[in-house]
């Protein structure tokens, strides 16, 4: 495919793609059921809690990336010399952080809301073909061309580390203070999903410069040990946030808000521990991300320093369960 038609192809796709998030947009403005082709409930996904990220509706997010990835294209179309190597950079980075943020939203469709949107998927393929046809659209290798931004895409991953750190740290004061007393306000509610957000808006900088560090380098990289266990403790916060997500949050909503729910016997007591444990092991693996990333120039095999990490967790959880049993004993809680 010419140069021409990859590009128009990709601006096609963004169109679609942004006629698409119109059409959710216009549904949801004007409250009027969205025609779902499958058997599932589009209305539910839309219209549920995590159709926002970071207090912006998705589908404004979805109109505002179709229609820059739409000129960016454009542009390119009538001024081919404008595709530059900085340019190359920009339209791969932005076409990667849709397809992962895509990725995001169909696994809070599958294993959140448990329903299925065929607006939303259409969306989400219609991002995978833009990345792929950006990366055909790549005129030199991509380890050579993430190699010329290696200080850039550096600064981007210790910002992503910063605000990881913060926002895990201000989200554990928080879910402290609800845990006191188990009432939780709709401000309250609200913060806490913004700064859930932030958290996965971090892991998505982390994971994703991780991997444009990784091209260049990746023979160095991957006799690394630092590397290799900061992605380990990148795994282990995902696999975490989720479990956050999926297991202790819905139930902490249906407890704040007095929405039925099957009660078990010692419901709260668990999904106190289990909050706490699970707290535990994110803050400590923010901070144990972001102290690997100031031990510059010292190098620890991955076996010792991976072992390290899982002995810092255990301790946390640990720690975790007894700071509960002292309040309890307290009665505090």
């Amino acid at each position: 495919m010419g140069f021409i038609a990859l590009h128009m192809s990709i601006l096609g796709l963004s169109l679609l793609g942004f006629v698409v998030a119109f059409y959710i947009a216009m549904k949801k403005y004007t409250k009027a059921p969205l025609i779902c082709p499958m058997k599932s409930d589009c209305n539910t996904v839309i219209q549920s809690h995590h159709s926002e990220f970071l207090g912006m509706r998705v589908e404004y997010l979805g109109m505002a990336y179709y229609l820059f990835v739409a000129l960016m294209h454009a542009i390119f179309v009538v001024f081919p010399v404008l595709f530059s190597p900085f340019a190359q950079f920009v339209s791969f980075t932005t076409a990667a952080i849709a397809a992962l943020f895509s990725l995001y939203l169909i696994s809070i469709q599958g294993l959140v809301i448990k329903q299925w949107c065929v607006w939303c998927l259409t969306s989400a393929f219609v991002s995978g073909a833009i990345i792929f046809l950006t990366h055909t659209s790549i005129v030199m290798p991509l380890p050579k061309l993430f190699g010329m931004f290696t200080k850039l895409v550096t600064v981007l991953h210790l910002f992503g580390v910063t605000i990881g750190v913060g926002a895990a740290t201000i989200t554990d004061i928080f879910f402290f203070r609800f845990l006191k007393d188990y009432k939780i306000s709709e401000e309250e509610a609200s913060l806490l999903k913004i700064l859930s957000n932030v958290i996965w808006a971090a892991l998505g900088i982390l994971l994703l410069t991780g991997v444009l560090l990784f091209l260049p380098k990746s023979e160095t990289l991957l006799a690394s040990g630092k590397f290799l266990t900061k992605m380990t403790a990148i795994a282990v916060l995902i696999a975490n946030g989720f479990l956050l997500n999926i297991v202790i949050q819905p139930r902490l909503a249906r407890i704040s808000f007095n929405e039925e729910h099957d009660h078990m016997p010692g419901e709260l007591h668990h999904i106190r521990k289990l909050s706490f444990a699970l707290g535990a092991i994110s803050l400590s693996s923010w901070y144990f991300i972001f102290v690997l990333g100031a031990l510059r120039g010292v190098v620890i095999p991955y076996i010792p320093l991976v072992a390290s990490y899982g002995g810092i967790l255990i301790v946390a959880v640990v720690g975790s369960q007894i700071f509960d049993r002292y309040f309890i004993r307290k009665k505090i809680f």
